[in-house]
């Protein structure tokens, strides 16, 4: 058991991270550096979507192979890199210097506010952006973590904020080390680690089989979770998503939805009209009706919109007054991000690399631009989920009239699975959707050539995926 406390982390002033390039990790390092600390950090050479950011936190990533800089005096690190297993980590327990887990120092800073934890397995980035946005646009200034590349309208995606009582954070159901599967060591969840006040459960589906066996095993965790809401704490779930929760949830519960049902206290219809750059949506509280506008389509987003509000009004913030906060909000980045519009072709790239989250983007996409021809993009991410999700997968890219598969993004915590890959998804694709046009490209090179012969003035292209496949814009 770690022994560190906050104690430690607040009288410290010198952090190594490890994979300071990943989105966690330049998030926890806004927070510190907003702290006072010093942060320095190592990752590999390729830029990451975190480039710019860093940049003005005036952090340049040294290579994993070089020494910790003298008199760290702690060393964080992720799952990435073998985590913990990561030679700079062992360099680092060898001279006893302290360690932490990004998820352990994550939760030292979180506990000390009253922290809002925004879990689910999709839709909790965007989700805890818009309670910081909100938060942030009603003068309430909080602490947050956010795993995105960017938030347009704040400054970064982390911040320490030492007189606000906030912190929001994502809260990833995710594995501190993975490899403690393969050891057959039992595994702690990334956001077991945080004790909120606040808990929006945004949605449950299986995800990460290299890691949770089945959908049991992904709700048992989460109900684990669910239980660290401290005493008189809340509960911010999705009503349309009730089947799928706990059977008995530990704390009170505030519901947010499309299906009324008596213990609806946010009720999120569906989206009154849409029209590219805009949704209107309507949202009835305690028996009035408020409507506004989101920037960002679909009604997944009408009900992230629902999610952030109901958890925003319990902290005390009228309804009104957080929907107009929200009318300006943009997003984050790769999330249904808008690129640019050149040639008459309209881009869009999108982090969805669930089944479940590309029918959700692809149905937002429709919704606006109705009548254009579109093109999508998908990277599949992991072997394991790929493998595991397949037939979700074809029935969700079968809807896609014209599709492009870059090969499989293979995590650096698997090997190679030659029994699954890109051109057999495609076939399938093929099988379910016999008028689809479907091609599969393996590099980015080849992806950036095929839309440029591909793509007319009208049409409107979406890149999806966890992985590189949004790199495509450097070179389209």
């Amino acid at each position: 058991m770690n022994t560190v406390s906050i104690q430690n982390v607040l009288e410290w002033d010198r952090f190594f991270l490890v994979g300071v390039k990943g989105v966690a990790m330049t998030a926890l390092a806004a927070c510190l550096i907003d702290m006072g600390k010093t942060v320095r950090g190592g990752d590999t050479a390729e830029d990451f979507i975190t480039k710019d950011q860093l940049e003005e936190l005036g952090i340049t990533a040294t290579s994993l192979d070089t020494p910790l800089p003298e008199n760290t005096q702690c060393v964080i690190y992720t799952a990435a890199h073998n985590g913990p297993d990561n030679p700079l980590v062992r360099e680092a327990q060898a001279k006893n210097t302290p360690t932490l887990s990004h998820a352990e120092a994550l939760g030292l800073l979180f506990n000390q506010k009253k922290g809002i934890a925004v879990c689910g397995v999709g839709g909790k980035s965007t989700v805890s952006a818009m309670i910081a946005w909100i938060l942030e646009h009603t003068a309430r200034h909080p602490s947050y973590a956010v795993g995105v590349g960017s938030i347009p309208g704040l400054s970064r995606t982390g911040a320490w904020n030492q007189a606000s009582e906030y912190f929001v954070a994502e809260a990833d159901e995710y594995v501190t080390d993975p490899a403690a599967v393969t050891k057959g060591e039992q595994v702690t969840p990334r956001f077991s680690y945080l004790k909120p006040y606040l808990t929006v459960c945004t949605n449950l589906a299986f995800d990460h089989p290299d890691v949770y066996q089945d959908f049991n095993h992904t709700k048992e965790v989460f109900a684990q979770f669910f239980s660290h809401i401290k005493p008189g704490g809340i509960l911010v779930y999705n009503a349309d998503d009730r089947p799928h929760l706990p059977e008995t949830l530990p704390a009170k519960g505030i519901s947010f939805g499309t299906k009324k049902s008596g213990a609806d206290v946010i009720y999120a219809l569906d989206p009154d009209s849409t029209r590219a750059g805009t949704t209107a949506y309507a949202i009835t509280h305690q028996g009035a009706t408020h409507t506004s506008t989101l920037a960002l389509p679909g009604l997944h987003n009408v009900a992230n919109a629902a999610s952030a509000l109901a958890a925003t009004t319990h902290l005390g913030i009228a309804l009104p007054e957080a929907m107009q906060a929200l009318t300006a909000f943009r997003s984050t980045k790769r999330r249904f991000e808008y690129i640019r519009e050149r040639d008459g072709v309209t881009y869009y790239d999108d982090y969805a690399h669930h089944p479940d989250e590309i029918t959700a983007t692809l149905t937002a996409l429709g919704q606006w631009y109705p009548d254009q021809k579109k093109i999508v993009v998908f990277q599949p991410h992991t072997y394991s989920r790929t493998k595991e999700l397949f037939d979700d997968f074809v029935d969700a890219l079968a809807k896609i009239e014209r599709l492009i598969l870059l090969e499989v993004f293979a995590s650096a915590r698997e090997e190679r699975d030659d029994s699954v890959s890109s051109q057999l998804l495609a076939e399938a694709v093929k099988q379910k959707n016999p008028a689809a046009d479907i091609a599969v490209v393996t590099t980015l090179d080849e992806l950036a050539k095929t839309l440029n012969s591909t793509l007319r003035p009208g049409d409107a292209c979406l890149t999806m995926g966890a992985g590189d496949v949004y790199k495509v814009y450097d070179i389209l």
